[in-house]
């Protein structure tokens, strides 16, 4: 167990405390559609530089410790399920303990100016911004024992900009687009406070959006929220504490410590912190949450002179309203491109076959994906192009059922 005023270096926690608190720190719900990829084994061992034959043993041995749980989930921007592992009730226990342990040890941190100066790890962590967690902080503390703030988030080196994305999709190919970029870097220069971004599930929505968003982040603040399908506003009002403390206005942080906070309560909160115009606020799958919560917080948006980026498979709250006053912009998104979405299928798929499936998927992305992985074994010249794609997606609605 780490000591209070003691120096952290790449020793200070086992592999076992390092991967604990990776999880910890990144873990999901068991009802979540998605999980994201540092809960596999590979996306741990990545973000922890470290082997995966050894993410594999220390999570063998957590799951004999009742620490974290098993899990087969859709990872965010991959077809098939793979194995996740998530934080249990007796491992978030034992994680909360380490890390206020931790967040008292002493770090040295070469800030944006290249000054090293030392702190503890929680004043380093708030530093790095929300996003950055303890795992991250650690993992990146070179043999001297000093953590890069540069090396750490090298975007952030010349402004030091919060960033909160919970559920943001990162890492991923992105395909084409090119008016809908153009689209979005418009509505972000104009006065209108609010885009809304349209289409069905797997459009690409989400991966839009972030990629649209990477020019505006050097000189803003940025919230990031996925929500979840029946969720409540508690975990959002939470992170949005979190991100408002991380910049300095923690008083709805303080609030939500000891209580659940009614929805009033956090609007006047944000009326008074939301840092205006200097923040981008996302919500991402706004459909999922209470029409009064995004109601809410695109108001709030609104009234202090910023900007927010609502996706959604349906209209959001009052669209026609606000976009009639010129509050609101919608971006509706339609398929790819057949020449982009050709390089999502397998190179070997006959061009015929493909023609078919990308009429049969209109374009949808996730769904090209979806049915090129459900490639189906055993099928010959009996059956017609036509016939094959047909056939595809009868399996792919089977499985969904």
């Amino acid at each position: 167990m780490v000591k209070f005023g003691e120096r952290v270096d790449r020793r200070t926690l086992t592999i076992n405390e390092r991967v604990l608190l990776h999880i910890y720190e990144r873990s999901t719900t068991k009802a979540a559609i998605e999980a994201p990829f540092p809960l596999t084994q590979q996306g741990i061992a990545r973000a922890l530089r470290m082997r995966v034959n050894h993410v594999s043993r220390a999570v063998k041995a957590l799951q004999g410790q009742n620490c974290v749980t098993e899990a087969s989930a859709r990872v965010r921007g991959e077809v098939r399920k793979r194995k996740v592992y998530l934080i249990s009730h007796e491992g978030h226990a034992t994680a909360q303990a380490l890390l206020g342990d931790l967040g008292r040890r002493l770090v040295r941190v070469r800030d944006e100016r290249g000054v090293v100066r030392e702190m503890t790890v929680a004043e380093a962590r708030k530093l790095l911004g929300v996003p950055s967690t303890f795992t991250d902080l650690l993992s990146n503390v070179d043999d001297s024992g000093v953590a890069d703030l540069a090396r750490l988030s090298p975007e952030r080196a010349g402004a030091a900009m919060t960033r909160s994305e919970e559920g943001r999709p990162r890492g991923e190919a992105f395909l084409g687009r090119g008016r809908e970029l153009s689209e979005f870097a418009a509505w972000a220069a104009s006065e209108v406070p609010v885009l809304a971004v349209t289409g069905p599930r797997g459009i690409g929505k989400s991966a839009l959006v972030s990629k649209a968003l990477e020019p505006l982040e050097r000189e803003h603040h940025t919230f990031w929220y996925t929500a979840t399908e029946g969720e409540g506003p508690e975990s959002l009002v939470r992170s949005l504490a979190a991100f408002l403390n991380a910049i300095g206005r923690g008083e709805l942080s303080g609030r939500v410590l000891d209580r659940a906070v009614p929805l009033r309560e956090v609007e006047s909160a944000l009326e008074r912190d939301w840092p205006a115009s200097a923040a981008v606020l996302v919500l991402d799958d706004a459909d999922r949450l209470p029409a009064e919560v995004v109601r809410s917080l695109a108001g709030v948006v609104r009234r202090r002179g910023g900007k927010a980026v609502l996706t959604s498979e349906t209209p959001v709250p009052d669209q026609a309203r606000l976009r009639a006053a010129g509050d609101l912009q919608v971006l509706a998104l339609a398929g790819l491109e057949k020449a982009e979405c050709r390089r999502l299928a397998p190179k070997g798929m006959p061009a015929d076959e493909f023609e078919k499936m990308y009429r049969l998927a209109a374009g949808n992305p996730l769904s090209i994906k979806l049915l090129a992985a459900d490639a189906l074994e055993g099928l010959d010249s009996r059956f017609s192009a036509e016939e094959r794609a047909l056939l595809r997606v009868l399996k792919l609605r089977q499985d969904a059922d």
